[in-house]
């Protein structure tokens, strides 16, 4: 059966990082120990997520795809001006989609012209867009990207602030904009939620909400290996046992492992 981590990183300690970079790595996370983990916990696919420290330069994530290109898609960063024939050979090299960080940025116009282009041609080459955003960010641009027919998958449970957790009244607008037919939620990060990395109330709480919003089959996980500024406190073995405890339905797992997925990144 198809199994599937929705969202991990690879990177070497020798990658050039953006001088903006919040977090730079001193290790190596590499396409072969990924794999590893994935056989590990009868895991069949996975999809890999260009970090944000190595910016729009997506060479190692492709280079891991094109050695694995039929276990591994990836979602790449790229500048809002790329063009449509950029976007087209990126999906040619097994990219599925873009991802927008604005964690340290301001909240992009996405009405200004430059950004409408940009989203139309996501619309065109049939990417998807991943948003890592709080929920104060997300509030402010999911109403505008109602307007695009793209399918926009939302980071960690949406990023609750953790001093407030789910009580977060934008967290709370967050959930009123979700839209089924529209939104896809990543069951991921559950140790960026709380105050404490072995806290997962949170993670839990924001799990229930978003099955009362009709989200839960919409709904991927992914391990967030190798769980960058948290890796003396998280493995993978931990975030994989997590999920199981915040979705004890065996059947609800089968359905975010494997079915959402399938349909989300078509494997």
């Amino acid at each position: 059966m198809i199994r599937i981590d929705t969202h991990a990183h690879v990177f070497s300690r020798h990658d050039q990082c953006i001088e903006t970079a919040r977090y730079v790595p001193d290790y190596d996370a590499t396409v072969e120990q990924f794999l590893a983990h994935l056989n590990a916990h009868d895991l069949t696919h996975g999809v890999l997520v260009q970090p944000s420290f190595l910016g729009t330069d997506n060479s190692a994530m492709l280079n891991a795809i094109r050695q694995f290109p039929d276990r591994l898609k990836g979602i790449a960063v790229v500048s809002h001006t790329i063009s449509l024939d950029e976007l087209l050979e990126f999906k040619l090299q097994g990219i599925v989609g873009t991802r927008i960080n604005l964690f340290g940025l301001n909240v992009p116009d996405l009405t200004q012209s430059d950004w409408q282009t940009f989203l139309l041609n996501l619309e065109k080459v049939n990417f998807q867009l991943e948003l890592h955003a709080p929920p104060a960010y997300l509030i402010q641009v999911l109403p505008i990207l109602s307007h695009y027919n793209i399918n926009i998958v939302i980071d960690h449970f949406g990023r609750s602030v953790p001093e407030l957790g789910v009580d977060d009244p934008d967290y709370h607008t967050f959930l009123n904009l979700l839209d089924s037919k529209k939104h896809w939620v990543k069951v991921s990060g559950y140790y960026r939620l709380g105050s404490h990395p072995e806290n997962i109330e949170t993670a839990q709480k924001a799990f229930s909400l978003l099955k009362v919003k009709g989200m839960l089959n919409k709904m991927v996980w992914g391990s967030d290996w190798p769980h960058t500024q948290h890796e003396d406190l998280v493995s993978y073995d931990k975030t994989f046992q997590v999920f199981q405890k915040i979705v004890a339905n065996p059947d609800e797992q089968s359905m975010i492992l494997n079915q959402n997925a399938i349909r989300l990144f078509n494997f």
